[in-house]
């Protein structure tokens, strides 16, 4: 068996490849595209080959074109790759070197991430492409009201859409004349960023219809169309969290621990995973909180976690409990049931 690393960049890809004993038998730079890396393979037969890349931002065009070519690489988390991320000798050389090496000791299947399947990969990048919007719009609003608030006005978050409040706030004598220009530009971009997040928002329902799955999430309390494409796309493919608490763990909603002997310390969340399936959960939490459809286990349980460490921790933990019972609905293929007792 041959085992080759690659060490991705926007321009170049350097590679390695190492025999059984671990001996170099090749190795050079080829450039970035489907070209150079069929290039860098193409010596050997595909079924004496085994490739390693890191995760980046090529990462899933280079799966794509290796899986064309009949290989099914390794990808691993370059964060969890301690051969490379602690090295004190960094080099494009030496990380090609590093990836074959623990693809040929067995490292690297054992932090190997999963390659999404496309829909996943269109989902994910449909909920990011929004988050973006919804920033740029949010944005938008901040710098409005930071203007009108330094001549003393003040504009509500409901009076906002709203074309009457607006002719008011260019009428008020507090707002000087050359500040309006600037008002009316941010507003209109605020309305072209809103005519997008609409039509995003139509997307995501158009999407939903590729996962059937998605009629088993929307019945649970908190989860609308958008959270539960936000979440169904993290997950990809619910076989590969055999327990809820990986799940939980995958969304970085599990705290965090530094026990050393007899001593056991336990801290804040990790927040290690998908971030973005992780604040649609708590934002699920958030709207679960106040649903009449939660199980009165679970309404309870959060009431009393509230009062004992305070709104945001509650929410937190009743997302990644939420998360442990979606695990469950999706394992089972159980309908949502509002008597179910607490999860714990």
């Amino acid at each position: 068996m041959i085992y080759v690393g690659m060490d991705i960049h926007k321009k170049t890809t350097t590679f390695c490849a190492l025999d059984q004993e671990g001996k170099v038998i090749h190795r050079g730079t080829v450039p970035s595209g489907e070209t150079g890396w069929l290039e860098a393979i193409h010596r050997w037969p595909k079924d004496e080959i085994a490739v390693a890349l890191e995760t980046g931002s090529m990462t899933w065009w280079v799966v794509d074109v290796l899986r064309e070519a009949g290989i099914e690489p390794i990808v691993v988390d370059a964060r969890q790759f301690k051969m490379i991320a602690d090295s004190k000798k960094k080099s494009d050389r030496h990380d090609a070197w590093a990836l074959a090496d623990g693809l040929r000791g067995g490292l690297a299947e054992r932090i190997a991430v999963n390659v999404p399947r496309e829909k996943a990969r269109r989902a994910r990048s449909l909920m990011q492409t929004r988050q973006q919007i919804l920033k740029q719009r949010n944005m938008t609003v901040n710098a409005v009201k930071a203007m009108l608030r330094s001549v003393g006005v003040e504009m509500k978050k409901a009076q906002w859409p709203k074309d009457s409040h607006w002719e008011k706030v260019l009428e008020n004598p507090a707002v000087p004349i050359w500040m309006k220009p600037f008002l009316i530009t941010q507003r209109s971009i605020w309305g072209h960023l809103e005519q997008q997040r609409q039509d995003f928002d139509a997307l995501v329902h158009e999407e939903l219809s590729c996962w059937p799955e998605a009629q088993l999430l929307l019945e649970m309390p908190g989860f609308g169309p958008i959270v539960t494409l936000g979440i169904l796309s993290g997950i990809d493919d619910i076989k590969r969290f055999r327990r809820s608490n990986q799940l939980a763990s995958y969304a970085g909603l599990i705290p965090s621990s530094r026990d050393s002997g007899a001593v056991q310390r336990r801290g804040g969340i990790t927040r290690q995973g998908r971030s973005l399936m992780r604040y649609f959960a708590v934002q699920a939490a958030w709207a679960a909180m106040r649903s009449k459809n939660l199980t009165i286990p679970l309404r309870k349980w959060s009431r009393r976690l509230i009062v004992k460490r305070g709104k945001k921790v509650a929410a937190v933990a009743l997302a990644r409990r939420l998360l442990v019972l979606a695990h469950k609905l999706l394992t089972t293929e159980e309908v949502y049931n509002p008597n179910y007792p607490v999860v714990a």
